[in-house]
């Protein structure tokens, strides 16, 4: 039983590899930073809607739910972006550590707590790369939280998020996400290739937990998330998403350009998304 455990966790730790060279996962460090550089802007406006407020809500109910108490527990928080989790657990008390790979998202964070005064400690670092031993972490933290982020992209990287823990750790990804139609329509329109609507970022920790010994508390939500962006903007992000690994010619760049203009009013472009996300919790 014991060499068939091994087998089965070696079989699907290498499974993960080879599907981990797709999605954004595909782009370097610095081109990852970049596209969410670009993106830090509307992401971070976003978060004020009643939408990410209301998913924010339901994070830190989950959490609770399963015995987590954020006064006075050290967090660490991976793929942070502008601070989606990190403030609101600031204000409830924690000591709060706070990175990510984007300096534009970070300095939307740094906004925020400069303007409501909250001691969280910021640091821009990939965490495809990160030392934890040099920076401090093993073993540190009473939560560990990687919600929603390209951060972990393999198990070395989860891995290196449970080491991080000596308490609870917080995952969360798409189990399925029906692109907004504009994707949909550039990738076959203009690209000539098949769209990606399905999604399994949550099934590779989950099986890797659970073949090592690990029971996950574990959430499943489904949402319909509606956007206003400009779209200048919501096309150059397109670009960078959907171009990622590669490089559009000016052509192709221009018909996506054009696509956005047409489909906007008013300068705006409102974009929809069909998702199902899980969100897991477990004791390390």
């Amino acid at each position: 039983m014991e060499l068939q455990q091994k087998d089965n966790i070696a079989n699907l730790i290498d499974c993960w590899n080879k599907a981990s060279g797709s999605g954004l996962n595909v782009l370097d460090e610095g081109r990852m930073a970049n596209v969410w550089n670009k993106r830090s802007g509307s992401f971070a406006r976003n978060m004020e809607k009643s939408s990410r407020q209301r998913r924010t809500d339901e994070i830190l109910a989950f959490l609770a739910e399963c015995g987590f108490e954020p006064d006075g527990a050290r967090i660490l928080d991976i793929g942070c972006g502008p601070g989606t989790l990190s403030l609101p657990l600031s204000k409830l008390g924690a000591d709060v550590t706070a990175l990510d790979i984007s300096s534009g998202m970070l300095d939307r964070l740094k906004d925020a707590v400069k303007q409501e005064s909250l001691p969280i400690d910021i640091i821009e670092c990939s965490w495809w790369t990160a030392d934890i031993d040099e920076l401090g972490f093993r073993n540190e933290f009473d939560l560990v939280i990687a919600s929603m982020t390209p951060g972990i992209k393999n198990v070395e990287n989860f891995d290196r998020m449970m080491a991080c823990s000596k308490k609870l750790c917080y995952y969360s990804n798409f189990l399925r996400r029906e692109e907004d139609k504009a994707y949909r329509d550039i990738r076959s329109s203009i690209l000539g290739e098949s769209a990606e609507n399905n999604m399994n970022g949550l099934s590779f920790p989950f099986m890797y937990l659970y073949l090592s010994g690990y029971r996950p508390s574990v959430r499943i939500n489904h949402s319909i998330l509606k956007e206003e962006n400009n779209w200048q903007e919501t096309a150059e992000w397109a670009i960078d998403f959907i171009g990622r690994g590669r490089d559009f010619d000016d052509g192709t760049k221009q018909k996506i350009m054009d696509y956005y203009q047409n489909a906007s009013v008013d300068g705006i472009y409102s974009s929809e998304s069909d998702s199902y996300t899980g969100m897991m919790v477990w004791e390390v």
